[in-house]
């Protein structure tokens, strides 16, 4: 079983370098990612082999989040950054602005169902009494 412990590093090498503070924020996206992750599956402990899902999906619910930080929007490289997901887009580049709201939760959550597919092999059915 993995933690959050193991996700860390390859979401760091994904965003690249980031402040101290930055990495406060990506690890509490890292801990609500995994217990989402959880809360899908209905499993109390995430499996090996979902290391990568957790680590890519924590990736873009930063990104998606976080669009006018320029150290995130860094991360994305290229001048320009486009993503969307599900039926919310976000447009913009290089931390500029550029009238960006924050999509929060709304966003974690399109981003949880995205990687529905490669969560549905470990989702457990859950039996109420």
């Amino acid at each position: 079983m993995i933690d959050a412990a193991d996700v860390w590093p390859i979401v760091k090498i994904r965003l690249g370098a980031i402040s101290d503070e930055k990495k406060n924020l990506v690890g509490t996206y890292i801990m609500e990612i995994g217990e989402r992750i959880k809360h899908w599956c209905n499993i109390s402990t995430i499996p090996d082999g979902l290391l990568y899902v957790w680590a890519s999906m924590t990736v873009d619910a930063v990104r998606v989040d976080q669009p006018n930080d320029e150290e995130i929007a860094g991360s994305v490289g290229g001048g320009g950054v486009n993503v969307k997901i599900g039926d919310t887009s976000v447009s913009g580049g290089g931390g500029s602005g550029g009238g960006l709201s924050n999509t929060a939760k709304k966003a974690i959550d399109d981003v949880v169902f995205n990687y529905r597919f490669d969560l549905h092999r470990y989702r457990r059915m859950r039996w109420s009494r």
